[in-house]
């Protein structure tokens, strides 16, 4: 009778052992894919040429500050 409880705890403990293993490699596998896209995703969109600053026919306009406010004025 003993060693049947006996049995069935080491049965209830290694699935308990097994289950917690199981969502561990889980965890670290889906951290590892992650990280890992995300890095691939970043080192993608890092080579993407960014677009020029300044268009060439818009109106330049410049800022003066004259004290408590600034001041917009068209550029002539």
């Amino acid at each position: 009778m003993f060693n049947a409880i006996a049995l069935t705890n080491l049965i209830k403990l290694y699935y308990l052992i097994r289950t917690m293993h199981g969502v561990y490699v889980s965890y670290q596998f889906l951290t590892w894919f992650i990280v890992t896209m995300y890095g691939a995703l970043s080192w993608i969109l890092y080579y993407i040429p960014k677009p020029l600053n300044a268009i060439e026919y818009k109106e330049i306009y410049y800022e003066i500050d004259t004290g408590d406010y600034i001041d917009i004025q068209k550029f002539e």
